[in-house]
């Protein structure tokens, strides 16, 4: 695959994944919206699709409209850093060039989370929902250097093995 092909794949790849991510956040915060508008069923129909990703415990919920958002503060820290990762992968990686973190940088961004989530567990404290938010912001940033890096790299390989087989079929065999 030629490195503008593989530019569009990145930047395709990219595009999808913003759109989804807004349509994603705006789901969040849809649902109390919608509860608040008087629309219990839509509403209810959101929390559930969202309690699949999430425990949803009101007290770890920001709230809006006077209602809790469909996720937790750590989720939706996790998917606002997603947000803030999509904005800063074209000004970091660029679309030619799709190349994995460095692993301290995962390290790095995943340790607060982590430390917070297992004290958490182990009953040492428990943090304040602007902490859980902090620590899953610093988490999702990093996601999207994966997210659209390992897809676009997917659909690289796989575009390569299908040109390959084309190949492979439109080159006359040898006879001996």
């Amino acid at each position: 695959m030629s490195l503008a092909a593989s530019s569009r794949s990145v930047r395709a790849v990219y595009l999808l994944t913003v759109a989804g991510t807004v349509l994603w956040l705006a789901a969040v915060f849809l649902a109390p919206w919608l509860a608040a508008r008087g629309a219990p069923g839509a509403a209810r129909f959101i929390y559930a699709v969202f309690s699949s990703v999430c425990h949803q415990i009101p007290d770890r919920c920001f709230v809006f409209q006077g209602h809790p958002l469909a996720v937790c503060g750590r989720c939706l820290g996790i998917y606002a850093g997603f947000a803030a990762g999509l904005v800063l992968y074209p000004l970091v990686r660029g679309f030619s060039r799709p190349a994995l973190p460095p692993a301290r940088i995962f390290l790095l961004l995943t340790l607060p989370m982590a430390v917070d989530a297992a004290v958490g567990i182990l009953g040492v404290w428990v943090s304040p929902i602007g902490f859980r938010f902090a620590t899953g912001l610093a988490w999702g940033t990093l996601l999207p250097f994966y997210l659209v890096t390992g897809i676009s790299d997917l659909l690289s390989t796989r575009n390569k093995r299908a040109a390959a087989r084309v190949l492979e079929k439109t080159t006359p065999k040898k006879v001996e």
